[in-house]
């Protein structure tokens, strides 16, 4: 996901929009140490020079009553704001919101209480590791001087006078947390200061005293509980005397093992948790009087899943071990508990994830408790809803574009309408998502990232969802009554309104109205709560929950899709109403219960597919019982009908705002890549040309890209001759949020095929369509080595490599079984330099992946170690994985290859079907490449007319041929 965890890659061109569209006039840009567990004691620290001065206070975007006042936290598409209003007292108060995610920043206005006085934060517990201290036993020192780390502190008596023993140390160090605003904790400019500490039991219990002022003495600080004992945070100063603090607060974890005191210190060194929470339940945020999230009644749970150092990935096991603390914690207290996890990966088997399946065992075990995540940020492809909100039992939220971001309106003009936002996943093999909310808001974020309070994705959109079910519990309450997951879901689908132009696959049920929702509710509907799987052809049952065709029909006769449904949790059997949405989409009027599970037959109108597009169309099951309740249930079914590329094809359309026209392309094997052009008249800025392979995965390489100005534009999106897969993919254009545009769109195969680069260098050139004279280029674009990877359990795998001097820009491909990929919930690529320091990450999120870095903007010209770091659904792995890793070191420029002298110029006529060597110059010598490295050469074939052909192959400097590494 594109991930939600993270500031999605398209954040420029959505916060580009953003502040003309509040009201204030003013414009802004832009939304991977190794070790063997993630832990605070990660790298070694070596000295680095500080800065000069310390990092400067900012200030927010916008003025945060400002903010308010335009709605940049938008409520009124739920229609919260009018719930709120009408019943001033269903506003969560009595409810916990559990939020999943990078931590919560406990010090942040608006996180302090709820709308009744009470705390707004319950607990905050880490499960990532990220802040683990190890600790070690001390005798008591015979003075009040003691050494940790190599430093001699003063002030012990503070803790003697507080505990008699045992006593344990650990160091706290800056530099494990990279190099960004956050790891300075103690805001001096630096991010390699060390905190010595002290733990030691009280009759309280467990506590730790830091040397927070750095005056090198415990004389003056005060103990620090676990959070859930006593709620006390804290911050580090920059030095003796100084009135600057560090840029977030801190919190305590302190559990025992084996009488042995485990310390995590908790902190939220990403933001994106303290976004996602003041979203849902903030209350006075930025202590502006009535600036609320959705809930400002309701207290959250902050439950940190990630290691932000590491670009925000999971570890092993986090997911679940928070989901169940969290409701073991509602539980033994009696209070109605919403998950709020925004996190995901992408797909490679739709319904297979591990972490679905324990999602999904969570919701049978916990009836109660409502599971809201992120669909994922992999849109506007279909097909690309990332796991776990491919979870069938989870509450999975795509992200609406509001207005208010859209455009700013003219005097007398109306607010522009919400658009569903381009990047948003989209379904097809599950079907989801299942509702839609605002995916970007102005919210909080600890003080460490003031400057950016406007975060777009699919992220906070969930928390919208999660705050409305907070409401909902709310106003039960006060009834003396609960809703059940199951009815929540329901009562949010099924009063649903799906905007105009919109499929399921866009935005499930649409976007839910808290007000409806509470009235279908208070009818006391009862929702069953059921499974649905697609039947494949021969009969076999798949992992999908919507039957989805992207290759077209099999035959031209009409199709039989059946699916199997069975009710969950020992419900009895029930009768059904089925009604079809679309007319080429036929059913039995009545399911009658037969017995579990019950096989519904669907029949497929063919005459119906006979020009290429999309077909959507939906079974509606409605209980018999109580017709007034809306679906129990929907199959959905998707058709694709691709084109062909035979002949190249070209058309000319218009979008209106917001809007979204699919394209797919059957690419057969044996082609020399794939180009697709699009040409947009005036106005262009945002008009976008997304491309994804038949995967559904975005295209490896480059995804998307997007016009720009007000003047006519031409965009194109290239495959090279290796990173084509075969298959049907998807070239999707998106509009503007607030202009309609006129577009002209081709799409086409290279005529010319490179099919091999090798010795001499030397190309083979074959042709594919009529005679042409085809213009071959060759020329050294940079140097690659491909190294097997892998490691036991958990563990990382890190290489080191040599960066040379002529780099600018460093690509990593990495592929692993997608088997594999089932069974992780991440998988991070992390870059540091050879002292341990981090110097860029990024999780992958695909079993194949490719992730580029450029070179200079690291400041860094040393060898880099390269770690891939997995992490799994289940807590214990006894697994082992293996990959490959591809490390690519490019050149700014190319260097370009002469034609060869003799009879093979760079120009030449080629029959069809015909095949011609070309010759190039050796590799001049003084292009030098690291041990183990091979040179990468560029070969562009051009024919008379049409798109070129591309394909890379590495060369041995004695002009031997490597293969590349194939597709996972």
């Amino acid at each position: 996901m594109s991930r939600a965890i993270q500031k999605p890659k398209w954040a420029a061109v959505v916060t580009a929009v953003i502040v003309g569209a509040a009201c204030v006039g003013r414009s802004l840009g832009s939304d991977v140490s190794p070790a063997v567990e993630p832990s605070n004691e990660m790298v070694p620290i070596l000295p680095v020079a500080p800065s000069a001065t310390a990092i400067p206070v900012k200030e927010p975007i916008l003025p945060p009553r400002s903010a308010m006042l335009a709605g940049l936290l938008p409520l009124s598409s739920l229609g919260v704001d009018t719930f709120r209003l009408n019943h001033p007292t269903y506003d969560g108060r009595g409810v916990v919101i559990g939020i999943l995610d990078s931590g919560v920043d406990a010090g942040v206005p608006g996180l302090a209480e709820t709308s009744i006085g009470q705390a707004k934060i319950l607990d905050l517990r880490d499960f990532s590791g990220e802040g683990r201290v190890p600790l070690e036993q001390i005798s008591q020192p015979s003075s009040d001087t003691l050494a940790i780390g190599g430093r001699l502190l003063s002030g012990f008596g503070r803790v003697a006078r507080l505990s008699r023993g045992p006593y344990y140390v650990g160091v706290f160090r800056e530099l494990p947390l990279g190099r960004g605003r956050a790891a300075d904790v103690n805001g001096n400019g630096t991010n390699t200061d060390t905190f010595p500490l002290v733990v030691a039991k009280s009759s309280s219990g467990w506590f730790v005293v830091t040397d927070s002022d750095g005056d090198a003495s415990f004389a003056n600080e005060n103990p620090v509980r676990d959070y859930a004992v006593g709620r006390e945070t804290f911050v580090f100063r920059s030095g003796p005397g100084s009135a600057v603090t560090g840029p977030m607060t801190l919190a305590v974890n302190l559990t025992e093992e084996r009488r042995r005191p485990v310390l995590d210190l908790y902190f939220d060194n990403s933001s994106h948790g303290t976004h996602v929470a003041g979203i849902a339940a903030g209350h006075n945020m930025f202590d502006v009087a009535g600036f609320d999230g959705v809930a400002p009644g309701a207290q959250i749970l902050g439950l940190k899943i990630a290691n932000n150092a590491r670009g925000g990935i999971t570890v092993t096991g986090s997911i679940l071990r928070a989901m169940n603390y969290a409701a073991d914690y509602a539980q033994q207290r009696s209070l109605p508990l919403v998950l709020n996890l925004s996190f995901g990966v992408g797909n490679e088997y739709e319904g297979a994830a591990a972490i679905d399946s324990l999602v999904d065992e969570f919701a049978l075990k916990h009836p109660e408790v409502l599971y809201v995540i992120s669909a994922g940020n992999d849109g506007p492809g279909l097909s690309t809803a990332g796991f776990p909100g491919s979870s069938e039992r989870a509450l999975s939220v795509c992200a609406l574009l509001p207005g208010v971001y859209a455009k700013l309106p003219r005097p007398g003009e109306e607010l522009a309408p919400d658009v569903i936002a381009w990047w948003s996943a989209r379904g097809g093999e599950v079907t989801k998502p299942d509702v839609c909310a605002p995916g970007i808001a102005f919210s909080n974020v600890p003080r460490w990232n003031t400057g950016e309070e406007i975060q777009p994705g699919t992220s906070f959109a969930a928390p919208q969802v999660a705050g409305a079910a907070a409401l909902l519990q709310s106003a039960l309450a006060e009834r003396g009554r609960r809703a059940r997951s199951v009815d929540l879901t329901r009562a949010l689908m099924n009063t649903a309104g799906r905007p105009a132009g919109a499929t399921v696959l866009d935005v499930g049920a649409g976007v839910p109205n808290v007000e409806a929702a509470y009235r279908w509710l208070m009818a006391s509907h009862q929702a069953g709560v059921y499974s649905v799987r697609a039947l494949s052809d021969d009969g076999s049952q798949s992992t999908f929950t919507g039957a989805y065709r992207r290759l077209g029909l099999a035959s031209s006769a009409d199709t039989i899709q059946r699916f199997v449904v069975n009710s969950v949790g020992g419900q009895p059997a029930a009768r059904f109403v089925l009604h079809s949405d679309t007319d080429w989409l036929r059913a039995p009027p009545i399911l009658e219960p037969a017995g579990e599970p019950d096989t519904i037959t669907l029949t497929y109108d063919a005459a119906t597919f006979s020009q290429p597009g999309v077909y959507v169309g939906t079974v509606w099951a409605v209980p018999a019982t109580d017709t007034m309740a809306g679906p129990s249930f929907g199959l959905v079914n998707t058709v694709v009908v691709p084109r062909s590329l035979a002949t190249p094809f070209e058309t000319e359309s218009e979008l209106s705002a917001g809007g979204t026209d699919r394209y797919f392309f059957t690419v057969p094997e044996g082609v020399g890549g794939l180009e697709v052009r699009l040409f947009v008249t005036a106005p262009t800025n945002g008009t976008t040309l997304h491309l994804f392979e038949p995967s559904g995965q975005p295209n490896r390489d480059r995804s998307n890209v997007s016009a720009g100005g007000d003047e006519p534009a031409t965009v194109n999106l290239s495959v090279s001759a290796e990173d084509l897969i075969p298959g049907v993919y998807e070239a999707v254009v998106t509009a503007p949020p607030a202009d309609g545009v006129s577009y002209r769109l081709a799409a086409a195969l290279p005529q010319l095929y490179v099919t091999s680069v090798g010795d001499g260098p030397a190309a083979t050139v074959r042709n594919t369509g009529a005679a042409t004279t085809a213009t071959v280029s060759a020329a050294v674009v940079g140097a690659t080595m491909v190294q097997r990877v892998g490691g036991s359990g958990s563990d990382p795998h890190i290489i080191r490599v040599t960066q040379p001097d002529w780099a600018e820009r460093l690509v990593l491909d990495v592929s692993v079984p997608k088997a594999y990929w089932n069974l992780v919930t991440d998988f991070g690529v992390t870059v540091f330099d050879s002292t341990g320091a981090k110097l860029a990450d990024g999780p992958i999120d695909y079993a194949f992946a490719r992730q580029s870095i450029g070179l200079d903007s690291l400041g860094y010209d040393g060898d880099l170690l390269v770690e891939l770091f997995p992490a799994y659904a289940h807590a214990d792995p006894a697994t082992s994985w293996a990959g490959d890793l591809r490390v690519s070191f490019m050149l700014g420029e190319s260097l370009e290859l002469a034609t060869a002298t003799d009879s093979s110029g760079a120009e030449r006529r080629i029959g069809w079907g015909d095949d011609e060597t070309f010759r190039f110059s050796p590799v001049p010598v003084e292009f030098s490449v690291p041990s183990g490295f091979e040179v990468l050469v560029e070969v562009t074939a051009r024919p008379e007319s049409g798109p070129r052909a591309l394909r890379r192959g590495v060369v041995r400097k004695e002009n031997t041929v490597l293969p590349l590494m194939g597709h996972s």
